[in-house]
């Protein structure tokens, strides 16, 4: 059974911090909402999960295999391994 995990996961924009160590788990059939006002976080949440903003910090893990995550020069985190991104995203 497919599961996402993310465990403390945090977004910032310079010194303003808009995800401050969210963590969920999702297994295959489950329903989830995200909600909250705008402006609050809820797309760069889902962004960071697929990588398409990069975390400052936290895990991500797709059926119980961290995905590898590494410093970039901005101060976030990237794929450490462009194949494990790929391959995890192919499972989903």
């Amino acid at each position: 059974m497919n599961k996402l995990e993310v465990q403390d996961l945090h977004k910032r924009y310079g010194s303003h911090e808009v995800i401050k160590g969210v963590s969920m788990t999702a297994k295959a059939g489950d329903v989830i909402s995200i909600i909250g006002s705008s402006g609050s976080g809820k797309s760069t949440f889902l962004r960071c999960i697929n990588l398409l903003e990069q975390p400052h910090a936290g895990k991500i893990l797709l059926n119980n295999e961290e995905l590898k995550l590494v410093p970039n020069k901005e101060g976030g985190l990237k794929a450490a391994d462009a194949k494990q991104l790929q391959r995890m995203r192919s499972r989903l």
